[in-house]
C-alpha cells in the first residue's frame, strides 16, 4: 500500500503482521531525500513506546527512485505490548541542512497484508535475505525463525526457492570453480570467480549464514561467526565459523552484490582437508586481474593472521608429551605403502614382538606385512583402510601407543637399533587430539601429519619440515608461512632418537 506525505517523502508498506502473539513485523519502503537518516520504530496507540528488536534497512532496488532521491527498504521485528490498543509506524526522516520530520501510519487502519511468511516468499529477494541474516545474530530476541513450528520459520518457502550447489562446481549461475567447503572444527569458506564483466571499481559485497540440519533432522540457522569477506571486484571469497556438530549437514545462504546485480543461493559445505580449504580462501585457480591481486594479497595475510590467533589457545593445549613406550603396549605402523616397507617389518618382526602386544598396519602394503606377522602368531595383528581409521582403532584400547612410519623402521633395522622404536609414544587418549591437530594444521592426508608427528616427537626443529608444494606466487607463500607457524604453535617435548 502506497503513502504519499509530500514531494519528498512517501511509503509503501507491504505488510504489518504477527510473527508470533507477541511480535510483530513491519516490511516496506521509504523513498526520502538522498542523504537522508531515517528514523523508523512503532509505537502502541495511543504514543506508547514499543521495543524494536530488529531494524534492517537494505537497498531497493525494484522501486523507482527519482533524482535527488533515495529509496531505503525496511524491516523492523518489533514487541507487542498485551495492553496495546493500535499500533503505529512512525517514519522519520533527517538530514544535515533539514528539519527533521515524522509521520504517523496506523497500521490497524488499513487492509494491509498480515501473512508474514507469504510476504517473505514474494519480498525482493535482497529484503528477505538481509532480515533472515539479522535474525541468525539474533536469535535470543527475534523470533522470526521460531515461527510456524521453527526454524527456518517465516523464511522456510523462501529458502526453497534458492539455487543450490554442493562442494565444488566448475561453473554455477554466473561464476565459475565455486567450492565451499568446511573443516572438522567447523571453519567454512565459500568462493568463487565471476564470469560477467564488470565497471571498475565494482567489488562484491558477500554476506552468508548457515543452515545445519543435525543428526535426527533438526534445523538451526547460524550465523558465521568471525564472518569475513574479501574485497574483490573478479571474484568472491567469505569465511567464518559455524558452531556445529561435526556430523552435521551444513549449508552456507549466501548474497552477492556488485554494482546493479546480486545473487543468492545455498551451497552445502563438503568436508575438505586444510590444504583444499586454504586453496578455496586464496581462490587458488581462479584468474584475477591486477587490481584483485594486491586485495587479494592483503585480505588472505589478515585471514590467515586472524586464524592463527584464534586457534593458538587450541594449539597450544595439544602438547605432543611423548614417553618410551612400555612391553605390551600398540605399535602403529602407517606409511606402509610400498613392498619394501614389508619386508622391512618382516626383518625387524621379532624385534617388535619383543615390545609390543599389539600392532596396527595401514597402507597399500599393510596387509600383506601383517599377513606375515600374523603367521608368527606372537602378537595381536590388525589393519585398517587409512592412516586415520588406525589412529582411531588405537585410541580404544588403553595403554600407550607408538606411531612409526617407514622411515623409523628403516633406520631401526640399519641401524641395529630397535629400541628407537619405542621412545616416543603418547597414551591412547591423547590420540583424538592429532585427529584434531589434522583438522587444524594437516598439511595432506593424514599419513602427512602423522608423519610431522612422529618426526616432531623425535626432536626435529618444526622449521626443518619441509611445507607441501604451495600455489607459486605470493599467496601460496602466505599460505605457507600460515602452515609452519600454527606447527610452530604445537609444544613437543619427547625422548630424542
Amino acid at each position: 500500500m502506497y503513502f504519499e506525505f509530500g514531494q519528498a517523502l512517501q511509503a509503501g508498506l507491504d505488510c504489518a503482521g504477527d510473527i508470533t502473539p507477541d511480535q510483530g513485523a513491519v516490511f516496506g519502503w521509504v523513498r526520502h531525500r538522498a542523504g537522508e537518516v531515517l528514523d523508523l520504530r512503532v509505537e502502541g496507540s495511543p504514543g506508547e513506546p514499543v521495543e524494536t528488536l530488529l531494524l534492517d534497512i537494505h537497498p531497493r532496488r525494484d522501486v523507482e527512485a527519482p533524482e535527488g532521491m533515495a529509496v531505503s527498504g525496511f524491516s523492523l521485528v518489533h514487541d507487542i505490548p498485551r495492553h496495546a490498543a493500535g499500533r503505529l509506524l512512525i517514519i522519520g526522516a533527517s538530514g544535515e541542512m533539514l528539519a527533521g520530520q515524522e509521520v504517523a501510519i496506523d497500521l490497524l487502519a488499513y487492509d494491509l497484508p498480515v501473512d508474514v511468511e507469504a510476504v517473505t516468499l514474494n519480498r525482493e529477494w535482497g529484503a528477505s535475505y538481509q532480515l533472515l541474516h539479522g535474525s541468525a545474530r539474533n536469535p535470543e530476541r527475534v523470533k522470526t525463525l521460531e515461527a510456524e513450528g521453527g526454524p527456518p520459520g517465516i523464511f522456510r518457502a523462501w529458502l526453497d526457492r534458492l539455487p543450490r550447489m554442493s562442494g565444488r562446481a566448475d561453473w554455477f549461475m554466473e561464476f565459475r570453480r565455486v567450492s565451499a567447503l568446511r573443516l572438522p572444527g567447523g571453519e567454512i569458506v565459500v568462493s568463487g570467480g565471476f564470469n560477467l564483466p564488470h565497471e571498475p571499481g565494482e567489488r562484491a559485497a558477500t554476506m552468508g549464514c548457515a543452515l545445519v540440519r543435525r543428526r535426527g533432522g533438526n534445523l538451526d540457522v547460524l550465523p558465521l561467526i568471525g564472518e569475513r569477506r574479501a574485497p574483490l571486484e573478479a571474484g568472491f571469497a567469505l569465511v567464518g565459523v559455524v558452531d556445529a556438530p561435526a556430523d552435521a549437514v551444513v549449508e552456507a545462504v549466501i548474497q552477492i552484490r556488485r554494482g546493479e546485480q546480486s545473487w543468492w543461493f545455498r551451497a552445502e559445505a563438503a568436508p575438505g582437508t586444510l590444504p583444499e580449504f586454504l586453496d578455496a580462501l586464496s581462490l587458488s585457480g581462479v584468474d584475477l586481474p591486477a587490481a584483485d591481486q594486491g586485495a587479494l594479497h592483503g585480505w588472505v595475510r589478515q585471514a590467515l593472521s586472524d586464524r592463527g590467533e584464534t586457534l593458538r589457545a587450541q594449539l597450544a593445549a595439544m602438547a605432543l608429551a611423548a614417553t618410551p613406550a612400555v612391553p605390551g603396549g600398540t605399535a602403529l605402523l602407517f606409511d606402509i605403502n610400498d613392498d619394501y616397507a614389508s619386508r622391512v617389518i618382516s626383518l625387524i618382526a621379532p624385534q617388535l614382538e619383543a615390545r609390543f602386544g599389539r600392532v596396527i598396519l595401514s597402507g597399500d602394503m599393510a596387509s600383506r606385512a601383517a599377513a606375515g606377522l600374523m603367521r608368527r602368531g606372537h602378537m595381536e595383528v590388525s589393519v585398517e583402510g587409512g592412516a586415520r581409521a588406525a589412529l582411531e582403532a588405537a585410541a580404544r584400547d588403553p595403554g600407550p601407543v607408538a606411531p612409526i612410519d617407514t622411515a623409523s623402521l628403516v633406520d631401526a633395522a640399519i641401524e641395529g637399533n630397535p629400541a628407537r622404536l619405542t621412545a616416543n609414544a603418547l597414551p591412547s587418549d591423547r590420540l583424538p587430539m592429532i585427529v584434531a591437530l589434522h583438522g587444524m594444521a594437516g598439511v595432506g592426508e593424514m599419513e602427512n601429519t602423522l608423519r610431522r608427528v612422529v618426526a616432531l616427537m623425535g626432536g626435529t626443529d618444526p622449521s626443518a619440515l619441509p611445507m607441501p608444494t604451495q600455489r607459486p606466487d605470493a599467496v601460496g607463500g602466505l599460505v605457507a608461512e600460515h602452515l609452519q607457524g600454527l606447527w610452530e604453535m604445537v609444544p613437543v617435548s619427547g625422548t630424542p632418537r
